[in-house]
């Protein structure tokens, strides 16, 4: 008996000695967690300093060799766009190399058709040059009044008056010039375009492969996955859709331009249905190219708003109501989030920047949405 007060004095000491360790234990376990959650704030901004660096130098990149990176960019979307008929012909036993060859050529055979079919107009076009711009200056002496009103305010400010008081341009040196200098690719590029095409079209799938192995875990690599399948379907579905539409477009401006009494009607459809591609600047193109041409068609004024201003009614039924309802609620994209995308690939890119924005607003928005939570939030209210 006398034994057992010794048994437990030795097993309290014990507990106290392994009560002072886990307490040891823990204060250096909570000093270090205490310290990774200070280190948090910090290295989330040392994150986002990482992440402008880089997209600063991509835009710098992007912006430097536009040269290469436009037609190679250009390239892969229509590519994106065509992967199914490579493997629908895959389907028939016809090697993607093939299928990738006659869509090539047949691309080259529609553009090298639209520019046969367009030079003569557009020559006659820009050979009446020096005409078209006089007479719009003839017709645009009704804003001279309104010219005039600004310049006395602008003068009843302090600021110093402006020498010109009527609309005088150069409608060869000041518009046609630059546009064609703009949209008229050097050999260089189109070489790039067409074999960026060609072999993206031609071997997508070990393309996709290679991808898909740089994922060190099998989520990783379904997701990779998950995004080339839904950037290929939502790009196919969405251009095949709009490309219809615009279509009707371009008939229908071309059907009004011939009963209104506009020369080259095909020219005007042709050219709606290309413009249409880009939002709220093609329309705004389109409607200005209708208003130039009436004014220099026609001797009224109020004669020459009539193809603008049903181009403006009917763009404006397409916009808002034709294609939504046709897309759905799936390809519908934030007025918002294509505007800015327009801005900058235009800011970036030129002309082509706004043809392309859309599709990779499109390739963003889908990679996104692999990336980010599948739980609905619910608003409170």
């Amino acid at each position: 008996m006398a034994n057992k007060p010794d048994a437990l004095t030795r097993s309290g000491r014990k507990e106290n000695m392994d009560d002072l360790t886990s307490t040891k234990h823990n204060g250096s376990a909570d000093e270090p967690a205490a310290g990774h959650a200070q280190s948090k704030p910090g290295a989330t901004f040392a994150q986002i300093a990482l992440i402008g660096i880089f997209l600063i130098l991509l835009m710098a990149m992007l912006g430097y060799g536009r040269a290469v990176f436009l037609p190679i960019t250009l390239a892969l979307v229509i590519g994106t766009i065509l992967a199914p008929l490579t493997s629908l012909a895959a389907n028939y036993r016809i090697p993607h190399a093939g299928t990738a060859a006659i869509l090539v050529l047949g691309t080259i055979a529609l553009l090298s058709t639209g520019i046969v079919y367009l030079s003569d107009p557009v020559r006659a076009w820009i050979g009446r040059a020096p005409e078209i711009g006089a007479n719009l200056r003839e017709k645009l002496v009704i804003f001279d009044a309104p010219i005039e009103a600004l310049n006395r305010v602008r003068e009843a400010l302090g600021a110093a008056p402006s020498q010109s008081k009527t609309i005088a341009f150069d409608l060869n040196t000041s518009l046609l010039q630059p546009a064609l200098a703009s949209l008229t690719p050097a050999v260089g590029q189109l070489l790039i375009f067409f074999g960026t095409l060609f072999f993206f079209l031609g071997h997508r799938n070990r393309l996709k492969e290679s991808i898909v192995r740089f994922g060190s875990e099998r989520q990783a690599r379904l997701r990779v996955i998950r995004i080339w399948n839904a950037v290929e379907a939502s790009l196919a579905t969405y251009i095949a859709t709009v490309a219809a539409i615009n279509a009707g477009v371009g008939i229908i401006v071309g059907t009004a331009c011939y009963f209104i009494g506009l020369p080259s009607p095909l020219v005007w459809g042709f050219l709606a249905f290309v413009l249409n591609f880009v939002p709220y600047i093609g329309p705004a193109t389109m409607f200005v190219t209708l208003l130039g041409v009436g004014l220099v068609t026609f001797d009224s004024f109020y004669q020459a708003l009539i193809a603008p201003l049903l181009f403006v009614g009917m763009s404006t039924i397409e916009g808002q109501f034709v294609t939504p309802t046709i897309l759905g609620a799936r390809l519908t994209l934030n007025p918002l989030f294509i505007f800015l995308s327009i801005a900058f690939w235009v800011w970036l890119w030129g002309p082509f920047g706004a043809l392309l924005a859309v599709p990779l607003l499109i390739v963003i928005i889908v990679i996104v949405n692999q990336f980010a939570a599948k739980e609905e939030v619910k608003l409170p209210g």
